[in-house]
């Protein structure tokens, strides 16, 4: 086996990986209530200061976790992960 398969959470002791996908998450869950009309539309501000917040600590998170580790398996699978993900969002884009 050329290297080990690092998950998500096995990065549990960076913080500030930690607190990206905990404001990614929290604006996936204001977007989905706003968009079932649970909450108002005017809390849909909380959801796009989140996001320019969880980003950078997202990618600040896998940077320190690379330079204090060395782990290029988790850069590459983080960064597959990302490109899929983008590739999903752009063609439901592109289908609506």
């Amino acid at each position: 086996m050329r290297g080990k398969i690092k998950l998500d959470f096995q990065v549990n002791q960076n913080i500030y990986y930690r607190a990206g996908i905990f404001f990614i998450l929290f604006s996936l869950i204001i977007n989905l209530l706003t968009r079932f009309q649970i909450i108002p539309f005017a809390l849909n501000e909380l959801r796009i200061f989140s996001i320019s917040v969880g980003i950078p600590f997202y990618f600040y998170g896998i940077y320190a976790h690379y330079k204090s580790k060395g782990d290029y398996s988790f850069l590459k699978q983080t960064f597959v992960g990302l490109l899929i993900g983008s590739i999903i969002l752009f063609s439901v884009y592109l289908t609506k």
